[in-house]
């Protein structure tokens, strides 16, 4: 009756197949030859197979032998393989980070995070999906990303958000516009200015709506767009003033003014990852690095 395999003979086996002699197998497997001879001997005996025969002093391997170890070299893949991802884990997590977050905050914040967090992990994967809010608490909902930044609102009975910044939204203004030697814009200098808007869902646009009414001006703007960076891109051609946060005003300095709006409303950037899911030791490391550099930021215009 067939007896039970086990690791050590398993081992040898494939060394003596990788090495061809039992000598450079024990070498191989800093053992003696042989230990090496008598787990070969206990394998043909396990198994009832010929593995191996001696031909002009050498063992040959049979045809039985070639099949066995083409079947034990997938098992030690996996093996090497499952090795190589723990010793990534160890080091960094997971080795792989999967980032999502709004357009503006893509562009304006996240990648001298990135920068510094891939000088201290090198080689890390990072995966950076840019999306509207709706869309990143829906993916976060699914667990396919790993922490989400957003300037946008997420649900507290979906997720746990945390506020990590907030900042006072800037006015942008076309180079040369008439109000570029004031130090800040009120808001009740924006009568009768061409006005720049995201949706009417934008959260805010939503507060900036609040802001026009309590100064009695009108909250009808003649562009809009989905997106801040469009924004600012139509600001710097001319085409008007806008009100986007100051992340993303910061990638234009040099194309247009970035001026303090008087009343401030605040951007507050919130993160989320996955509720029902631990972060990984890799996604720990990105947060720190994270909080490390928006608290080490300027809280002045184009921060």
């Amino acid at each position: 009756m067939a007896r039970p395999l086990n690791f050590q003979q398993i081992q040898a086996f494939r060394a003596v197949m990788q090495m061809g002699t039992t000598t450079g197998a024990a070498s191989m497997l800093n053992t003696t030859q042989p230990s090496i001879s008598r787990r070969l001997a206990e394998l043909q005996s396990s198994t009832g197979l010929e593995l191996f025969e001696m031909h002009q002093g050498r063992l040959r391997p049979t045809s039985e032998g070639k099949l066995l170890y083409k079947t034990v070299q997938k098992h030690f893949d996996g093996l090497e393989k499952i090795e190589s991802v723990v010793a990534i884990m160890r080091k960094s997590g997971t080795g792989a980070l999967r980032i999502g977050c709004t357009p503006t905050l893509g562009a304006g914040l996240l990648p001298q995070v990135v920068r510094a967090f891939l000088s201290e992990f090198p080689g890390t994967y990072l995966n950076m999906q840019t999306m509207n809010t709706p869309q990143l608490a829906d993916l976060l909902r699914q667990d396919l990303f790993d922490v989400v930044l957003t300037t946008g609102k997420l649900d507290p009975r979906d997720f746990e958000p945390v506020i990590i910044k907030t900042v006072p939204a800037v006015c942008v203004l076309p180079p040369g516009h008439r109000l570029h030697v004031e130090p800040e814009i009120h808001v009740s200098m924006l009568l009768d200015e061409t006005m720049l808007s995201l949706g009417e869902a934008d959260d805010l646009t939503i507060e900036i709506k609040k802001l026009l009414q309590a100064h009695g001006l009108s909250d009808n703007f003649l562009i809009e767009t989905t997106s801040s960076i469009a924004i600012c891109a139509l600001v710097a051609a001319g085409n008007g003033i806008g009100i986007v946060n100051p992340y993303v005003a910061g990638t234009f300095a040099g194309q247009l003014l970035i001026k303090p709006l008087v009343p401030t409303i605040d951007v507050a950037v919130q993160m989320a990852m996955p509720r029902h899911t631990a972060p990984s030791l890799l996604t720990r490391h990105f947060v720190d690095v994270l909080l490390a550099h928006v608290n080490g930021m300027r809280a002045d215009p184009g921060c």
